[in-house]
């Protein structure tokens, strides 16, 4: 048996070995070591064939998944050996071979991923001088493809990898490309296992894919053919099964859809929090009120790659817009979504052959849905539900097949029995009623028996005879000839029967033959579905893009969110917007709401000064954040809107340094700053926070001025720059394209209180040692740091610097809003006023007056 293990073992070396001995999977020598550290295992040996005992360690067979699952979590390989014969019928060693493989990206158990994230596998080629790149995910069919020259690869694969995040990478070769991604994964990616796949002549990796994918599809991808044909043998060997259910194929291009960088995704928390990484406190935790886990992926897709496409995002917004206006509509659709399944996966697991009598009801209960959810969308005027209504099947030929041939609750282990339905199978349900009703048979045989002889008989069984009529000798009566005698007693004669005999072979076998036609017809049934997989795949992808659509629905409405009206004349404004995380988290606090304006006439930069802590990055997050919702086709929280769509949004925000590759926190703000300049463009969005602060005052102040001087000179993008360096202001004077706006602040003696309002004009000065005081420094400390300051500022050479004037000091530190509130009590006819309308508008009053006053 050893002998055998080490033969399948040279066959995976760099995968953990299942072995299945009895009821149980071992693992031996250094898999057992690294099993029982990983899963918490006891360690024991087993004589090996020499002296010393070999390490070993175990799991129960039938809960294996979830250790297997842990492995894979963790970065494991894992393969599957299995015993292929009965250990009863089989004299000797039972035969053993692998039967699964199990690695990261290609895993499609049930509880293993995110329901509601993709688990992608990329493969990456090098040929005729570029690089290609493919992705796929195993577990819903999708594939994704690029391909691009060197001069742009290392950018454009490090931030797909950021976005995509995959389990695994196939290559063929080492090279510095995979050298570079190795790196960035073991940086960036909690667990990414890299395989090199060994090349085998006889195939033409270049036709591969025709096999899987629509021949317009796989024609517009023929630069990334071969390392498309790579990555799709790769995943059949691996997996040991046919896998056309990886039948979609789309490129990734930036014509479409918005690349969002690795930096822009940290720092505006769209899916992964800047804190732990997890999903909690993102766009993505605000927004996804899905009720499928398909819906649950697509959102998080549409909000990693937004839309530039005008006609695109207001169609999306139609769908929206429709479903807020009709609420019994939505709260239908939302309750009849509820009830699917993610039916996606499970066409998967039918594909790949591993599904279950779970997956089987879990497909039928969501098909059962479907015409509900089709009756719902039939009612929707927009374009994109009506079209969604005319893509969704209700698959009636897979559903009464299903309904036919499962219980309605059927065992969750296929190979112990009790899934297929009475009725489906003649063959089965007379096994099953000879197992179920054998007493009753013995019975009514017995008494026709004696009916039909005249003979007082009756029917017995032991172990070593098996059943038999036992007649007694006072009894005896002419015996029928079909009568066996089978034993001889003292007192009577035992006798069978070949209707008796017929009836116990059936029995004694019944449970045995019970079981393994349940599997075949149970496998049949997976056959079956199997050809309408394609089908059903377009059927989940369009019960995803309503769920998404329902889920921006929901949040506009419980949230006051706004349509934004979309323009290509290159203008963005924002009324009253509000930043949607932190307005959601933080609902026991007002948040101040701010405007933006954004052109290519006189707002193309601006540049915002004032203390830190005063809300300066959230107001340029918060319009970072907007636009992206806009261009996702998402309502927004604002008053009104206007918005163009941008190409790129770049973010350079907050203080941070990469010390596994040795890099400060200056090295990595000026290699941001470098890409963002690399690849702006007039239509993308800057985001520039603090750009120079981590050096000296005078080189600091240096850079952030020439960064802005090259995006009024050369970039000419949308920009929003805040900065300490309040001497920058003096700009303004220079170009008519950037203008200053400050934060609202309040002074009082040496207090400061902060009014989260961004206002025309620029800061006097950074309010360092204010901030300082609000956060608790000692006040000796304090009064040191004042006559610090009073020697610097008298002895520094004088810096040109913009005051602020009179008027907009004034307007900073007065109370904001007052001649709004007394316009509108002015103009307002108070005694044609209803109670309910007196009181919406002091409600609205006082909304305007805490806005101004910067009260909570």
């Amino acid at each position: 048996m050893m002998k055998q293990y080490l033969e399948v073992k040279e066959t995976c070396a760099d995968k953990l070995l299942f072995f299945r001995l009895g009821d149980f999977y071992e693992l031996f020598f250094d898999d057992a070591l690294t099993a029982s550290r990983e899963l918490d295992l006891t360690l024991t040996g087993r004589a090996g064939g020499n002296k010393e005992r070999v390490p070993m360690c175990g799991v129960p067979f039938h809960s294996a998944d979830t250790y297997i699952e842990r492995l894979v979590h963790k970065g494991y390989k894992v393969a599957i050996c299995e015993q292929m014969e009965d250990p009863k019928s089989v004299k000797g060693l039972v035969k053993r071979e692998i039967i699964r493989v199990i690695t990261p990206g290609t895993v499609t158990m049930e509880h293993a991923v995110a329901s509601k994230k993709n688990n992608y596998i990329a493969a990456v080629g090098e040929e005729n001088g570029g690089i290609q790149l493919v992705l796929t995910d195993v577990t819903t069919g999708e594939a994704l493809w690029m391909a691009c020259g060197d001069d742009e690869t290392q950018d454009r694969l490090l931030d797909i990898f950021a976005l995509y995040e995959p389990a695994e990478v196939v290559y063929t070769k080492e090279s510095a490309i995979i050298t570079s991604l190795r790196r960035f994964t073991t940086e960036r990616l909690n667990h990414c296992a890299f395989t090199l796949y060994e090349l085998q002549g006889d195939i033409d990796y270049s036709r591969t894919g025709a096999d899987y994918f629509d021949e317009d599809a796989f024609q517009a991808a023929k630069e990334a053919a071969y390392t498309i044909g790579i990555l799709l043998s790769y995943v059949k060997e691996t997996v040991k099964a046919d896998v056309f259910h990886i039948a979609s194929l789309r490129p990734l291009t930036t014509e479409r859809n918005m690349l969002i960088d690795v930096s822009s995704l940290r720092h505006l928390e769209i899916t992964q929090n800047v804190r732990d990484g997890r999903r909690k406190g993102t766009l993505l935790d605000v927004l996804d009120r899905t009720k499928t886990a398909m819906g649950g992926r697509l959102l998080r897709k549409w909000l990693e790659a937004p839309l530039l496409n005008l006609h695109d995002i207001t169609e999306r917004q139609d769908g929206v817009e429709d479903l807020v206006r009709h609420e019994i509509m939505r709260q239908d659709l939302g309750d009849t979504l509820d009830k699917i399944y993610d039916f996606e996966r499970i066409l998967t697991r039918i594909g790949t052959g591993t599904a279950g009598p779970k997956d089987m009801t879990a497909l039928r209960e969501s098909l059962r849905i479907l015409p509900d959810v089709k009756h719902i969308l039939s009612q929707a005027g927009a374009p994109i539900l009506q079209r969604l209504n005319e893509c969704m099947d209700v698959h009636s030929y897979v559903y009464d097949l299903l309904c036919r041939a499962v219980k309605e609750e059927p065992a969750a282990v296929i190979r112990n029995g009790g899934v297929i339905r009475d009725g489906y199978n003649e063959e089965l349900d007379e096994i099953r009623s000879i197992s179920e009703n054998s007493h009753a048979f013995l019975r009514d045989l017995e008494e026709r028996e004696k009916e039909s002889t005249g003979i007082k008989l009756k029917i017995g069984y032991t172990k070593v005879f098996g059943y038999y009529f036992e007649i007694s000798h006072a009894n005896t009566k002419p015996i029928p000839p079909y009568y066996v005698r089978k034993q001889t007693l003292v007192n009577a004669e035992r006798y069978i029967t070949p209707e008796l005999k017929d009836f116990e072979v059936k029995v004694l076998t019944s449970q045995e033959r019970l079981t393994a036609l349940e599997y075949k017809l149970f496998t049949q049934l997976r056959e079956e579905v199997r050809g309408h997989i394609a089908a059903m795949q377009e059927t989940a992808r369009a019960v995803a893009v309503a769920d998404s659509l329902y889920s921006l629905a929901v949040c506009a409405k419980e949230n006051r969110y706004v349509r934004p009206a979309l323009n290509s004349r290159e203008v963005i404004r924002i009324e009253e917007g509000r930043h949607p995380i932190i307005e959601q988290y933080n609902k026991n606090e007002l948040f101040v709401p701010n405007d933006v304006t954004l052109n290519h006439t006189d707002h193309e930069v601006l540049v915002i000064t004032g203390p830190n802590m005063a809300g300066k990055s959230t107001y340029m997050r918060q319009t970072a954040v907007l636009i992206l919702m806009a261009q996702t086709g998402s309502f927004i929280p604002a008053e009104s809107a206007d918005i163009c769509p941008v190409d790129r949004i770049f973010t350079r925000i907050g203080a941070s340094d990469d010390i596994l590759t040795g890099q400060s926190t200056f090295m990595t703000e000026m290699k941001e700053v470098s890409y963002i300049l690399k690849h702006a463009t007039c239509r993308s969005l800057l985001i520039l926070d603090e750009i120079g602060r981590g050096t000296s005052t005078f080189d600091g102040m240096s850079i952030a001025k020439a960064v802005i001087e090259y995006c009024l000179k050369h970039v000419h993008a949308f920009t929003l720059f805040a900065t300490h360096y309040h001497e920058l202001v003096s700009m303004a004077d220079e170009s008519s394209l950037l203008k200053n706006y400050t934060v609202a602040v309040r002074e009082r003696g040496k207090s400061i209180k902060f009014l989260r309002r961004i206002i025309p004009g620029g800061a006097d000065r950074s309010y360092g040692l204010h901030v300082a005081r609000l956060a608790g420094l000692p006040e000796g400390l304090l009064k040191r740091a004042e006559v610090i300051l009073e020697e610097l500022e008298g002895g520094a050479a004088a810096v040109p610097s913009r005051q602020i004037p009179d008027e907009e000091a004034t307007y900073a530190s007065s109370g904001l809003f007052t001649d709004a509130v007394t316009d509108k009590l002015l103009h307002v006819d108070v005694m044609s006023m209803t109670p309910i309308e007196a009181i919406s508008f002091l409600h609205d009053l006082q909304r305007e007056a805490k806005k101004g006053s910067g009260i909570s």
